[in-house]
């Protein structure tokens, strides 16, 4: 079974352009739910019964996952059992009938302007590390780009003449193109004269020459490094709850839609490729306005 799950998460990086992160997501819950099959006999995919997956996911209940971690093992073991469907590994699909428990979805936490203030105006300090902070967390707010994006963002993703970052679409042709304003644009500016080339020093490795964030050795960025980064300033600015990389993405879509934006522009902006996307979690329809306009709430 070991080999099929290999063969599925490669189909899913090369094939179907999934993120390292989805990846890695559904090599963790197929190789636990392989370990969980091979103790009790069943080392191949053809053996694999529907009251065997039901068993195992019983245990996720009974084990005290999340709803939403076992949401995850579900959609990670459909998604297997279809592919092995689909390529004549099985003749039938034992996690058809399995159903996820149903997920409570709580609404997004948006900080509120003030806070944002106190977020982004604290003493950074003008080492290396405190210049690429204050970009990061600017450029966050700005643009609303995802902790993934952040951190993978080239050089060659900035077009600093037009005050805007290009982000590739995996699912279609095509970029997004997002605007940014005064206050971003003079953090990266600091950043890029002062800060990157001595961060870039550190390791001397010209793979690494095209980053735009770099950590402390001169490598780019780790999605856990830049969790603790924005921990760190929003203790510092006296922030009294658990804000994450999507808090900021999610003010960013809000403070938009509050300033006027239409909701398809928001969408666009943070590419997404449904609207409704935006309205769940919003629940509000805004009237239209140019969503570059966005820009000046930093300058």
């Amino acid at each position: 079974m070991e080999q099929q799950i290999d063969g599925f998460l490669e189909y899913m990086e090369k094939v179907k352009g999934t993120s390292r992160n989805t990846i890695l997501s559904y090599k963790r819950d197929l190789k636990r739910m392989a370990a969980h099959m091979q103790a009790r006999g069943i080392k191949d995919v053809g053996s694999v019964t529907e009251d065997a997956l039901q068993e195992y996911c019983m245990g996720l209940r009974n084990e005290d996952f999340a709803p939403s971690s076992i949401t995850r093992h579900f959609t990670s073991i459909k998604s297997f059992f279809r592919y092995m469907l689909e390529n004549g590994n099985i003749s039938e699909n034992p996690a058809e009938n399995i159903k996820s428990p149903k997920v409570e979805k709580k609404e997004p936490r948006v900080l509120t302007t003030v806070e944002i203030e106190e977020l982004l105006s604290q003493d950074f300090g003008k080492d290396p590390k405190g210049l690429r902070d204050k970009a990061i967390l600017e450029l966050m707010y700005a643009t609303g780009v995802k902790a993934s994006e952040v951190i993978n963002l080239k050089l060659s993703n900035m077009d600093l003449s037009l005050s805007c970052i290009r982000i590739s679409r995996r699912a279609a042709a095509g970029e997004r193109l997002i605007p940014y304003g005064k206050k971003a644009r003079e953090a990266l500016q600091s950043y890029l004269a002062e800060g990157r080339n001595k961060l870039l020093e550190a390791d001397g490795n010209s793979e690494y020459s095209d980053y735009l964030f770099l950590n402390y050795k001169g490598l780019p960025m780790s999605r856990q490094g830049l969790w603790k980064l924005i921990k760190s300033y929003v203790s510092k600015a006296g922030i009294r709850s658990d804000i994450t990389p999507f808090t900021l993405r999610h003010s960013f879509a809000m403070h938009l839609l509050d300033n006027g934006a239409d909701v398809s522009s928001v969408q666009e902006l943070m590419g997404y490729s449904d609207s409704n996307t935006i309205l769940r979690y919003t629940g509000k329809n805004k009237k239209s306005a140019d969503p570059y306009d966005w820009a000046r709430i930093r300058n």
